[in-house]
């Protein structure tokens, strides 16, 4: 396994969640898949403070548009063409009768130039043209991914920003003056402390709830926060499919990271099943990467044969990658989950832990892995599912939200709607973990509005600033994104039609014979079991042990 403490990827097992993030100046626009959605405004009917809609927010999104420069999936120059799994997953959508849920999302890549030197972009920051070289997600080497560093941190660089990289904040503690931040300088590995009258907090959704918790629970210097901390945290529906030997080849490493996304949206009961299934290209180096996705030492504690399995089986991945990548079809999809997680700090060492009830949103993992093997199944390839799912029923979440939601009032919430920290005025939080449900949509363009907005407001508060706007915001165009023209029925979109591949999970507790003299601990085995099908339904394949109990992960 490739492991370096500097990497762009940051990979953490947190009990019930793989959680994966990014590490650099540009956070997570360095690996991203550039994909800039707008819910529909549906989406803003509960969970969301009053006020805060789909229309409210629009104005902000065109902002953020003319930022980073969006649009979808242009011709590639050097073949005059859109990439093959760009046409190929059209072409299989509308087979299949989705035509009309399928679109083309607006990305933040640049395409004019591809090939020839840098040169400034409107922010005075160099880029050139994107390659289709697939590797968007290992972060783009030709600059033509409109990444943070290009766009808005430039322009805060350019007005006398003093940036700092390689440094971790350790704790935050009020002052008569503001706060006084303590970070670990890991260029030169001091510690170090900084005076601010204000902060803002833009850690993702994960770090930032976790400094906030260690600042109230195990440093005590913020003791006032909301007892919500932590809480309403949401994986965002996040689930990966790939589809091996699809046949004609997929060519997932031409063209950007994703080109097109299909929507689903249908009433399963009293339950709405909303989720987006979106093509995924890749760089034949992300294969390395997939052993992060096996948790080898979790499986240790659960026996050698499990541990084998794992290693076995994200090592085979690998191997077929390497051998012929090109016929490996890969789907990213993002849903609306239930967005009742918890982060936390375990007792008795305060170590970082997620609680996420896996079961109640089988539903949903069900028909996303249904509606992946119908489009796999198109493509002419087998399903094939991450590891710690498949062996362990543990869902990978690298669009990670909530844990510090924004609420009207501090007992529904920690930050009120502009991100203002209940009771510590001037302490701020402007990311993912102020998104108070699952969004179903990559959730970049979204954090992004409402940063927009939460900044406008402190921005407001400022003697003579009473009246500011972004001064971009008079360059920024009106836009019509393309999700607004997905076509869903009144009665919802169509279930999937292929069998769905399910997971069973058997635990049966055993006391060995030759312990049951000493009446000492018990020993915990467990056993999994792959079925090849079952017929189509969001309800997972169950089966009952008269000497333990199932639990199914869809």
């Amino acid at each position: 396994m490739l492991w370096h403490e500097g990497g762009a990827y940051d990979v953490k097992a947190l009990n019930d969640i793989l959680v994966v993030q990014a590490a650099g100046y540009g956070g997570g626009s360095l690996i991203y898949a550039n994909v800039q959605m707008r819910p529909p405004a549906d989406l803003f009917d509960d969970g969301w403070p009053r006020g805060l809609t789909r229309s409210t927010l629009d104005p902000y999104y065109d902002v953020v548009a003319h930022m980073l420069d969006i649009r979808p999936i242009e011709p590639d120059p050097a073949t005059g063409d859109v990439p093959t799994k760009t046409r190929l997953m059209e072409e299989a959508a509308t087979r299949l009768g989705r035509g009309t849920q399928l679109f083309r999302p607006n990305i933040a890549v640049r395409f004019e130039g591809a090939g020839e030197p840098l040169t400034p972009n409107r922010f005075g920051a160099l880029q050139s043209g994107c390659l289709h070289c697939g590797e968007c997600d290992i972060g783009c080497n030709v600059g033509a991914k409109n990444t943070l560093d290009l766009n808005y941190l430039a322009v805060a660089e350019s007005m006398g920003a003093d940036v700092g990289t390689g440094c971790e904040v350790k704790g935050i503690a009020p002052t008569e003056a503001g706060f006084e931040l303590h970070f670990r300088d890991h260029e030169d590995g001091r510690e170090r402390t900084l005076a601010a009258g204000q902060v803002f907090l833009c850690l993702g959704a994960v770090n930032t709830t976790e400094l906030l918790l260690r600042c109230r629970d195990q440093h005590g210097t913020l003791p006032r926060l909301s007892p919500r901390l932590g809480s309403r945290y949401s994986a965002n529906g996040d689930f990966l499919a790939l589809g091996l030997g699809a046949s004609p080849p997929f060519r997932g490493t031409h063209g950007p990271t994703i080109t097109t996304a299909c929507i689903f949206d249908r009433r399963d009961g009293d339950r709405r099943i909303w989720f987006a299934v979106e093509d995924g290209g890749y760089s034949t180096y992300l294969a390395h990467l997939l052993p992060l996705l096996s948790p080898i030492r979790f499986a240790r504690l659960l026996g050698h044969d499990l541990e084998a399995r794992l290693a076995h089986h994200a090592e085979g991945l690998v191997s077929e990658l390497e051998r012929d990548g090109d016929a490996t079809a890969l789907l990213l999809v993002m849903g609306r989950d239930s967005a009742d997680g918890t982060i936390e700090l375990a007792h008795p060492h305060h170590r970082l832990h997620v609680r996420w009830n896996t079961p109640a949103n089988l539903p949903l993992y069900a028909s996303e892995t249904a509606a992946c093997q119908e489009l796999l199944t198109a493509l002419g390839g087998r399903l094939w599912l991450a590891p710690n799912w498949r062996l362990l029923g543990q869902p990978s979440a690298a669009h990670n939200l909530g844990g510090c939601v924004m609420a009207e009032r501090e007992e529904d919430g920690v930050v009120d709607p502009y991100g203002n920290v209940f009771g510590y005025p001037g302490l701020h939080v402007l990311d993912g973990a102020i998104i108070p449900v699952a969004l179903g949509a990559n959730p970049s363009h979204t954090i992004a509005a409402v940063a927009e907005r939460c900044i406008e407001a402190a921005i407001r508060q400022l003697p003579g600033r009473e009246r500011w706007r972004a001064p971009e915001a008079q360059d920024a165009v009106t836009l019509a994104p393309p999700e607004d023209r997905v076509s869903i029925p009144p009665e919802g979109t169509a279930p999937p039609v292929v069998q769905a591949a399910g997971l069973l999970w058997r635990e049966t507790m055993r006391e060995p014979s030759e312990w049951r003299d000493r009446r000492g601990p018990r020993r915990w085995r467990s056993r999994s079991q792959w079925p090849t099908s079952h017929p189509s339904s969001t309800t997972p394949n169950t089966r009952a042990s008269s000497r333990g109990s199932s639990t199914s992960k869809g």
